[in-house]
């Protein structure tokens, strides 16, 4: 596997949206303008309710990929990516403070672009690929 996983941008199509607005920038809206504009691909809300889960998060096909959750970014992944990350130290089982892992799910704490980007590129393409709900 490549070390960016950033999906082309796959031209215009429903769910499109601009960067966030300046204010809001951080190290998750940096993240999230890299989305920005790809087809079925949705933003966080400018004045979304931040601290509700999934509030403020990135969505293909109106399904979470990445979110931002107490500082941490927190992606869907396939099963075994995410034990893989957690083995590694890399990430940490995701609990939604709900005490009990949510499977598919890894809170990655370091505050690090390229990983964020990385990690998020490779939830962006396994989310995409799910079958439809």
């Amino acid at each position: 596997m490549p070390d960016r996983v950033l999906p082309e941008d796959d031209g215009p199509g429903h769910g499109g949206q601009a960067a966030p607005p300046p204010d809001r920038v951080d190290g998750f809206s940096r993240l999230a303008a890299r989305f920005a504009g790809r087809a079925e691909t949705d933003l966080p809300a400018p004045g979304s309710r931040r601290g509700r889960f999934g509030a403020d998060s990135l969505r293909v096909r109106g399904r979470i990929f990445a979110v931002e959750s107490h500082g941490q970014m927190v992606v869907k992944l396939p099963e075994a990516r995410v034990r893989e990350l957690i083995f590694q130290g890399t990430g940490l089982p995701f609990t939604a403070g709900r005490g009990v892992p949510m499977r598919g799910w890894v809170a990655v704490p370091t505050r690090d672009p390229d990983l964020w980007e990385k990690l998020a590129g490779e939830a962006f393409i396994h989310v995409k690929s799910l079958p439809p709900r």
